[in-house]
Formats: structure tokens, sequence, C-alpha cells
């Protein structure tokens, strides 16, 4: 059996039938181990953003980092030649935006954070490994304010306290429980004043 489509389609297209894709590279502080170069993988959000305020967004697309912190990202409402901003948010860091506005190519793009601090908007990462080199998206933001405050910390404290467990908000190292080294992550990033950077 085949089937036949006929008719006049409009709009921007599709590439490979689903949409335009972006290979993706990015880590989450606390998520991440250096003694491995892995990190425990988690699923992100990357909104596309126009460049121009109040900075729209065009697309959503949710999926899943790698243990390498790679992941394709597919877009059908993207445009080749059209700049945007990437955004990239997750359930309990800082969300983070691309330092640049770059368009698709033939129906792809490729971005990665991870090498340098300059790849930010606002140089909003922590160096999290130095042989590699990576940085990484600041960890803590767990009610989603994108600052990393008391209430955070609060929130962590308190699940530790309780020893909770599971794929939960204060959990900022990925390993499903939240205990001291959630707390750790949380303290340090409020005593840094660690807060959203955006265009």
């Amino acid at each position: 059996d085949s089937v036949i489509i006929s008719g006049t389609f409009t709009g921007n297209g599709t590439i490979c039938g689903f949409g335009y894709s972006l290979n993706l590279t990015a880590f989450i502080e606390g998520f991440y181990d250096a003694s491995s170069d892995l990190m425990v993988s988690d699923t992100v959000t990357v909104n596309l953003r126009d460049t121009i305020s109040p900075f729209a967004i065009i697309d959503t697309y949710k999926a899943v980092l790698s243990s390498s912190g790679t992941g394709t990202f597919i877009f059908p409402n993207a445009m080749n030649g059209k700049k945007y901003y990437l955004q990239v948010m997750h359930r309990n860091s800082i969300e983070t935006w691309s330092i640049v506005t770059t368009a698709f190519t033939g129906g792809s793009r490729n971005y990665d954070f991870a090498p340098a601090i300059t790849m930010a908007f606002g140089y909003n990462m922590k160096q999290v490994d130095y042989t590699p080199v990576v940085f990484a998206f600041f960890g803590g933001d767990v009610n989603q304010d994108g600052t990393v405050d008391a209430s955070d910390l609060s929130q962590v404290e308190n699940d530790a306290a309780i020893s909770l467990s599971g794929y939960v908000q204060a959990d900022l190292n990925g390993d499903d429980f939240v205990d001291g080294s959630d707390v750790s992550i949380a303290e340090n990033n409020v005593g840094l004043g660690v807060s959203a950077v955006v265009p």
C-alpha cells in the first residue's frame, strides 16, 4: 500500500520530517563527575528565543542530556538562516542562555557550552573540571525563580533532614537522594549570589 499526499504546503518546512535539529553539549554542576569526565544524565528544556526584546519563545523542546553532556533537540518552527538565542532550563539549575545568536544551516546547528565560560550569556557558568576544561550550569535553583537563595537552601536542608529520595527538585547531584552534598552545592551558590543572567 502507498499513500499519496498532494496539495500546497506553506511555512518553514521541516528537515527529516521532524524539524531543525540542535546538537547541544552542556553539563550541570553537581551532576558532573570530574574523575570520570561524565555526568548523571538528565532532562533539560531548550527554548529558541528571538534576538529582539522581549526575546519571544519561538519553539521549545525537551530531551535528555547523555552522560557525555550531549543531546539532540528538534524544532519544527525554526528557520534556516534566522538567528536565535538558546535558553536552557533544568529542574534545579539556573537558566542559562547562549552568549551568541546563531542560525541553523542546512537544518542543523551545533552549540557547546562546556569548553569556555564565554559560551554562556553573562559568563554565567561554573568551572567543574580542569583536565579537560569543563564549565557547567550553576545548580541550586530548586524553586526555579532565577536565583539561588535562602528559599532554595531551606528546601534542600528540609529534604535532607527527612532523607528524601527519588527524582526530586532538591537532588542537586542526581543521585536520587537529598543529603549533605546537595546542601553544600546550595550553600556555596547562595554565598556566591548566583542568579540568572539574561539578555
